[in-house]
């Protein structure tokens, strides 16, 4: 065995791949790690969704592996400092989502802005007062990653004003002016904004990043859409600013499942919206994703063969 699929991959990138490897499409395995471990004792290359923990147990079981593979860019459930000690080459196909991703985010803000942060009326009359448009608004961009870099690209044109923080990138930095974006500081980006768009890397120093202090610089009654994970927010915190009308709606995609959980402080509700993980998940973004990982494993298993055959 060269590859093993826990992952499915486009039909025609699969079939590329399998016409220069031996490929196993095991979904089955995902539920089975007695079998997944077996089969793994002869695998070179794995492809495996974010539930699959790649870490020191699996690695022992599979001594000939050399790459893994993800569609998306969750590394979470990836231990990095074990792959590179074993050799091991981690492929994210991260760039393939971000076109997936904006659009996600730009539908979002749309929506917020036509509902004030609620449900969409079914007919006209059947809301407090019209919506807004998002021309001559003022959208956060908190996180310059490059969702965001693409969002910018699509509210510029619609008129809106594009103003952001992110603490990994410096004020000076050329990025914000070629994407028309003012960078503030946070407390100044939020005191501007009518919405934020949160689409911030994580990293553990930002875990409870947006906490009371935090949410209460934000412009009255702001909008806020999020492809982050919820633990950068203090929960408890937003669900107080929403209750307040603070924050005046709140949308979320994440399936993260402290978020709908009986106790969730932040649940789906008046202005609450949580999509169950759907933003990176597009037919193109699929396609992309497939070829980005197909290219790239067949690049790592090729060299080893010429390494082989060399020695």
């Amino acid at each position: 065995m060269d590859i093993l699929l826990l992952q499915d991959l486009a039909d025609d990138a699969r079939a590329w791949l399998a016409a220069r490897h031996t490929v196993h499409y095991r979904p089955d395995l995902l539920h089975d790690t007695a079998q997944l471990h077996a089969q793994l004792a002869s695998a070179q290359a794995l492809v495996a969704p974010p539930e699959v923990m790649i870490n020191r147990p699996l690695l022992d079981c599979a001594p000939h592996l050399v790459a893994v593979g993800r569609m998306h860019d969750d590394s979470e459930t990836i231990d990095l400092a074990a792959c590179h000690r074993r050799g091991v080459r981690v492929v994210l196909a991260a760039s393939t989502t971000a076109r997936a991703r904006a659009e996600y985010l730009l539908f979002s803000l749309l929506h917020l802005f036509r509902t004030g942060g609620g449900a969409l009326p079914c007919a006209p009359g059947a809301r407090d007062g019209p919506g807004r448009e998002i021309n001559d608004s003022v959208i956060g961009l908190f996180g310059l990653t490059p969702p965001a870099q693409a969002l910018a690209t699509m509210l510029v044109p619609l008129g809106a004003r594009v103003v952001g923080y992110d603490p990994a990138v410096h004020r000076q930095a050329e990025l914000w002016q070629r994407l028309g974006v003012q960078p503030l500081t946070l407390a100044g980006m939020l005191k501007m904004a009518d919405a934020v768009s949160m689409q911030l890397s994580y990293a553990s120093r930002y875990r409870g990043l947006v906490n009371a202090r935090v949410l209460g610089a934000c412009k009255p009654g702001q909008l806020w859409t999020c492809i982050s994970r919820p633990s950068l927010f203090d929960l408890q915190a937003l669900a107080a600013r929403l209750q307040s009308g603070r924050i005046g709606g709140f949308m979320i995609d994440s399936d993260d499942p402290q978020l709908t959980a009986p106790d969730s402080p932040v649940r789906p509700g008046p202005r609450v919206t949580v999509t169950p993980g759907l933003a990176a998940h597009t037919q193109e973004s699929r396609l992309r994703g497939s070829w980005y990982l197909v290219d790239r494993l067949h690049d790592v298993l090729s060299a080893r063969e010429k390494r082989a055959a060399a020695a």
